[in-house]
């Protein structure tokens, strides 16, 4: 468990009686019929026998699906299982000897029986896998993990949760995770007893029963309202940049923040004040949080985030930044198929707590001074180490093809097509800005328009500096 037992009750019983929460694939699994096979375990090993057909609806009357192997069941379906319906033994004689076959089993029974309408399709688990097992050197394999006929499809198993990842389990609404182990950490396991054992203490006391508690963080949702993200180095210019969404309304770029005849009105120092909606371009809107709560934020009178590291989290507290308007509204701040490289490309997407969804704010020490970046989980550092990248950064940062150290990653030599402005935009001569890499520092406003991307945070040049400014609703 990795959320009190209050939380864990007051969410199950937010369901029927007789609701039975399973992760489910909905559509129907249909697998290679060279690769379905019947197979037997003996002396610690898994045995490959001979082929067997696969179940459909067409040939078989049965569709299969895959579910996870941890779920909530109801009494009712609980004692189905036990007593061996009709189903439930045809089924188990075939199940009981094809690859993962509990994955294969306790899915299938429930969506092709009257327990399919008592479905809700959570378990409320958090689980990361990192990598496959055919992808680590053959002496090394869990053989195990690879019994099909070519020794190189394997499959693969969760990851070890590490206190590392400690920030994403505390942002999770899961109440569960897998797997834990005293090797290699026993400390997250200590940090969950402490995190649950406080919790229960909140919800013992009635005044908070109704309340939401983050006791170690600060409101950065700024009362629900929202913040404007701003770049720091264009505060004071004549057209003040944020984060935004492109054209396409799902990459994230660097855009103006104001329509244009706001702009002369704004006060000197207006990045200490708040902004109103009607000031402000669409999509730049955003909401901050949930954070985890080891460490600090608070947000200092010149706009920045004060970030003080927690007792487990080096880099502080970790939170989502969401939409908050227009037709992305709740989407989440992501990096794009969680590229563990530099070049990264920001977007927003259907929020899922995973360490590419959730972000920190730098105080000068893991990352610079009101930079905004991600943690790579160590568990994802190994895998790049195992493949040979030795200096794959632990910290990505928010940051813009600019004044970037082009050396670390030759995949970034790919990407020069956006390192390109041109001159209608200055009136100057057209430039290109990896002929200028090596020159002085470019503005940022000539990146308007541009896509952000991630950054190694040691690329101080390449990172962005952000300045936070609440929405206000006023007083009509």
């Amino acid at each position: 468990p990795i959320k009190s037992n209050y939380k864990i009750r007051d969410r199950i019983a937010s369901y029927p009686l007789d609701a039975n929460m399973f992760h489910v694939m909905m559509k129907p699994t249909k697998p290679d019929v060279r690769l379905w096979n019947y197979f037997i375990e003996c002396d610690d090993a898994v045995h490959r026998i001979y082929r067997i057909p696969p179940l459909t609806r067409e040939t078989h009357g049965v569709d299969q699906f895959v579910s996870s192997q941890w779920f909530i069941s109801s009494r009712e379906f609980a004692e189905y299982l036990a007593n061996e319906g009709p189903l439930v033994r045809e089924y188990l004689k075939y199940a009981e000897h094809v690859v993962v076959s509990d994955e294969a089993f306790f899915g299938t029974i429930l969506r092709q029986t009257k327990f399919c309408t008592t479905h809700h399709n959570a378990n409320f688990l958090h689980y990361q896998f990192d990598r496959w097992e055919s992808d680590v050197e053959k002496d090394e394999r869990d053989m195990r993990k690879c019994v099909m006929p070519n020794s190189n499809q394997c499959g693969r198993s969760p990851t070890t949760m590490t206190l590392d990842y400690s920030f994403v389990l505390d942002i999770s609404e899961d109440l569960f995770a897998r797997k834990f182990s005293n090797e290699p950490d026993s400390a997250i396991k200590q940090m969950l007893d402490i995190k649950r054992e406080r919790e229960n203490k909140y919800f013992r006391n009635a005044v908070f029963r109704n309340k939401t508690i983050n006791p170690n963080t600060d409101n950065m949702s700024f009362a629900g309202f929202g913040t404007l993200v701003v770049l720091v180095e264009t505060i004071n210019t004549t057209s003040p940049l944020c984060l935004g969404l492109g054209p396409d309304g799902n990459k994230v770029y660097i855009v103006p923040c104001f329509y244009r005849n706001v702009v002369p009105s704004l006060a000197s120092g207006w990045e200490t004040g708040a902004v109103v909606d009607y000031e402000v371009l669409p999509n730049n809107k955003w909401m901050i949080g949930p954070c985890s709560t080891d460490g600090s934020l608070k947000r200092a009178n010149v706009g920045r985030i004060i970030m003080t590291p927690g007792l487990h989290t080096a880099a502080g507290p970790h939170c989502m930044l969401k939409q908050g308007g227009g037709k992305r509204d709740g989407q989440c701040l992501d990096i794009t198929g969680g590229q563990l490289e530099p070049g990264g490309v920001l977007q927003v997407y259907p929020c899922k707590p995973k360490w590419n969804q959730v972000f920190a704010f730098g105080n000068g020490d893991l990352a610079p001074i009101s930079s905004i970046h991600a943690s790579v989980p160590l568990h994802l550092q190994k895998v790049k180490r195992r493949a040979g990248d030795d200096q794959a950064p632990p910290h990505l940062c928010i940051g813009a093809y600019i004044r970037q150290d082009l050396k670390h990653d030759s995949s970034t030599q790919q990407k020069i097509k956006f390192l390109k402005y041109d001159g209608a935009v200055t009136g100057e001569t057209p430039i290109r800005l990896d002929d200028a890499k090596n020159g002085p520092k470019l503005p940022i406003y000539l990146w308007s328009g541009k896509e952000l991307v991630t950054m190694p945070c040691s690329d101080s040049e390449a990172v962005l500096r952000f300045a936070f400014v609440p929405f206000i609703i006023e007083d009509k």
